[in-house]
């Protein structure tokens, strides 16, 4: 479906992509992340056709882009992290003049338009001026407007970025129903238990490298038995203690609130040394929890963070 090979770009002397390739699957539903910075907008923006890269290709459905963007792209939908809307018109008017930019005949626009407004939650207000909609409606909208096509591959660039937690998870719900069609999935975000909860694969990029591509529940089988993390309650935990705890060669201290320090190790002895130095303290531990590695540690792990 996406074929990625040595993709570089420069502004300047700032190298943005060195060489970064990978390959996303007919049907799959794909994370892209990095870190801020890391060359994830510079890449969409090239896949879209937005942005010329200094070398490399892009190929998509088998084509390359460079060549055959314009046919490529009238299979693509969509959605960028910032979305323009023509705020004065209605709902309906924005998906219709949509829809013209995609040739769609005029009888077939309004058919097209109910059936998509009606699938992501907007008949009831395909009336109202887009001005008049909350953050979360506006991106049911953009992701309406990312389908009137009915697309093949669905590029979706932070989905549910500044969404109240109830509309991240409508919005989150909704892209899993896409999904259910087949449809592939190019997902940017920096909510890593969102993306858990959508993707399979995952491609993670920093500073403009690619260092790592996989399943995303084999990424995370990598990382156990390498790290691991524990939250302890400590019944009478203070800054002292926490100090303390810092201090230990090999250990991270995630967070520390109320009675429980989250802490992360290599192994289950080093939490062990952990909870003898809280006793050795006066610490008066009721609980050492075990906490499943998940996609988060991962990204730590292979961007660096956790160092």
């Amino acid at each position: 479906m996406i074929e990625i090979r040595d993709l570089r770009k420069s502004y300047g002397k700032t190298e943005a992509l060195k060489g970064i390739s990978f390959e996303v699957g007919d049907g799959e539903a794909f994370a892209f992340l990095g870190p801020n910075g890391a060359g994830k907008t510079t890449t969409i923006k090239i896949m879209m056709g937005f942005l010329r890269p200094d070398s490399g290709t892009v190929r998509m459905f088998g084509k390359d882009i460079s060549v055959y963007g314009k046919e490529v792209r009238k299979k693509v939908g969509f959605l960028p992290e910032e979305i323009g809307f023509y705020e004065n018109l209605s709902v309906y008017d924005n998906m219709d003049f949509y829809a013209r930019l995609f040739g769609i005949p005029k009888l077939e626009r309004s058919k097209v338009t109910n059936e998509i407004l009606d699938q992501v939650g907007l008949s009831d207000r395909k009336r109202s001026k887009v001005k008049e909609l909350s953050h979360g409606l506006k991106q049911r909208l953009g992701i309406a407007q990312s389908l009137i096509n009915h697309p093949d591959l669905l590029i979706y660039d932070e989905p549910t970025s500044g969404l109240d937690p109830r509309s991240s998870y409508e919005i989150r719900e909704l892209i899993k129903s896409l999904l259910k069609g087949g449809v592939t999935l190019f997902l940017s975000s920096h909510l890593l238990y969102e993306v858990q909860q959508i993707c399979d694969g995952v491609a993670i990029i920093d500073k403009g490298r690619l260092v790592k591509r996989g399943k995303i529940k084999d990424l995370i089988k990598e990382i156990e038995g390498h790290l691991i993390r524990a939250k302890i309650t400590c019944l009478n935990l203070d800054a002292e203690i926490v100090d303390s705890v810092k201090k230990i060669d090999g250990v991270k201290v995630i967070d520390s609130k109320d009675k429980t320090i989250l802490v992360e190790a290599k192994d289950e002895e080093m939490i062990a040394n952990i909870n003898s130095r809280l006793v050795k303290m006066g610490g008066k531990v009721s609980k050492i929890e075990y906490i499943s590695p998940d996609l988060e540690q991962v990204f730590l792990k292979l961007t660096g963070d956790n160092k």
